[in-house]
């Protein structure tokens, strides 16, 4: 394989020789932009790497310094917390927060750990933090819903707990153990499990089992006994067990009467496992005695190093990890270690490989593994359409592509955090379906600012022409606004000899026979443009 020989050698996993065509510079500043920004490059940002493409690692570095950055990696990561669900847990009126849209709570309480990871980029401090961090961190409407301890200012500052539960960022989190909860004989095992999969890339519920008709009818009579004396349930639960007995100061669902008792922490059910499993609170062997060291062993552990990495490395290379990619995260990891385990230089090497911009490669193993063209997800899509044209595809105030539980993320092949938790990278009918109608409302948006009489402001994309203008009266000015929609669009100008600006004025001419309006014809143009492929893939 040729992975595992660059391995055993020593060499770059992506290497140049495995590429045989890197993407043209124009192309792969489009790709490092909708990856890392979820938008497309200026023109001016384009002709300039196109005249220079040694500029493309001076773009790496102020792309990672745009604020849109730390959104793009709250997306990926989602994919791995899957805490963005749009749940509220509780009546919202309990907290008195009656005035605020459900839709707004829910968005909320799913971007908590989120934006603990947004600090942690902002602050250049290690990933591990976010497991051992004192704070939490939360906007008004989190902090009212939570009551949590905010510091002033706008949107999310630093929180703190009021019920004085161990501090330990994300496992000690409200909003976690709502989106995870564990109740009756579970003993806080799919809690453990969420820990173990979130943080170490390690799903329990994704090994393989085997029991025998004794050992399952023992399970259905007295499920703990069955638990404790079955070997094939002890490869699991010897360390599971351990892992859940930690939480259990969240563990009281059973007699909570209000939203206050079911959020608050309990030092007095701290002891609780002794009821349940009888397993002694521990991380895979060493005891702990509590969230605080639970957080400091997850931290210090290697699998966490190499979870955080593959997430990076999935969320933005497209791909699912397999034992063949072994010597690329190797290659990542050795960074996330020399850099002190900060995640900013991760993507920063994953964005300057070969193997990331390439465009075809020579190795048919690697070929087949390795995404040489991505698709947009629906955010990406949503951003790089708002860029381009202002608009925002909004229901009720939120984003319909960017909002999970509205359903539209899951058409356009994304996760919804709950029933649809892997996201699709193949182009479907419903992808295809949503670009359709998000280019149509966008280009209507577009036509009406920029034909309407009177207007003051500059024009979006419609800078060529005018209401008044026809083919016939002003071609020239056609051919010009045409040429600039797929350049703007798209990121390419169109040959000398494209064939586009004489369709598309085609276009033009019979909407006009169908309802007399520049403003529906030109609307009908953009649509047109914004449906190009280049949109969806990149």
């Amino acid at each position: 394989m040729l992975l595992l020989a660059l391995a055993l050698t020593g060499c770059d996993p992506a290497a140049p020789e495995a590429v045989t065509t890197a993407l043209s510079p124009r192309a792969a500043l489009v790709r490092l932009s909708v990856d890392l920004r979820g938008v497309h490059p200026t023109e001016e940002e384009l002709a300039a790497i196109e005249a220079n493409p040694d500029l493309y690692d001076a773009y790496v570095d102020r792309y990672l310094e745009d604020p849109r950055y730390a959104a793009r990696m709250r997306e990926v990561f989602n994919l791995r917390f899957l805490t963005r669900t749009g749940d509220t847990y509780f009546d919202r009126e309990e907290a008195g927060l009656d005035a605020v849209p459900e839709g707004a709570v829910g968005d909320s309480i799913g971007d908590e750990p989120l934006r603990l990871l947004t600090y942690i980029l902002e602050n250049d401090l290690p990933y591990g933090y976010i497991v051992t961090a004192d704070h939490t961190v939360a906007d008004p409407i989190l902090a009212q819903m939570w009551d949590l301890d905010r510091e002033p200012g706008e949107g999310w500052t630093v929180a703190g707990w009021r019920d004085g539960r161990p501090a330990a960022g994300l496992l000690s989190m409200t909003t976690v153990w709502q989106r995870y909860p564990s109740m009756g004989g579970n003993a806080n095992r799919h809690r453990a499990n969420a820990i173990s999969r979130m943080l170490l890339c390690d799903d329990y519920l994704s090994r393989p089992i085997v029991l025998d008709r004794a050992a399952v009818d023992l399970l259905t009579v007295d499920p703990e006994n069955a638990i404790a004396t079955t070997a094939s349930c002890q490869s699991c639960h010897s360390t599971l067990d351990p892992l859940a007995g930690t939480l259990f100061g969240f563990f009281h669902y059973d007699n909570a009467e209000s939203l206050d008792d079911a959020i608050a922490y309990r030092p007095e059910n701290e002891e609780a496992w002794r009821d349940y499993s009888g397993k002694e609170p521990g991380y895979f062997g060493r005891p702990t005695a509590g969230l605080v060291e639970l957080g400091e062993n997850i931290a210090n552990d290697p699998r966490f190093a190499e979870c955080a990495v593959r997430t990076v490395w999935e969320g933005f290379s497209q791909r699912t990890y397999t034992d063949e990619d072994w010597a690329e995260l190797t290659a990542l990891r050795d960074t996330y270690d020399a850099e002190g385990g900060r995640l900013t230089p991760v993507v920063r090497a994953l964005v300057t490989s070969a193997a990331y911009r390439a465009g075809e490669v020579s190795d048919a193993d690697l070929d087949d593994r390795l995404a040489t063209v991505r698709v947009v997800s629906p955010a990406q899509l949503a951003s790089v359409v708002e860029d381009l044209t202002t608009y925002r595809w909004d229901f009720d105030g939120r984003q319909a592509l960017t909002t999970n539980d509205i359903g539209m993320p899951v058409l356009a092949g994304g996760v919804d955090s709950r029933y649809v938790t892997v996201p699709s990278y193949t182009p479907s009918i419903g992808l295809a379906f949503v670009q359709e109608r998000l280019a149509q409302a966008a280009a209507r948006h577009v036509a009406e600012h920029d034909l309407a009489d009177g207007r003051t402001d500059g024009a979006i994309l419609l800078k060529y022409v005018t209401a008044a203008d026809t083919p016939a009266s002003a071609p020239d000015a056609f051919e010009a606004q045409i040429r600039h929609l797929y350049l703007r669009i798209t990121g390419a100008p169109l040959a000398a000899e494209a064939t586009e600006p004489a369709a598309l004025a085609a276009l033009w001419t019979e909407l006009m026979k169908v309802e007399d309006s520049p403003t529906a014809a030109w609307a009908g143009v953009v649509s047109a443009v914004l449906r190009d492929p280049a949109v969806l893939f990149y």
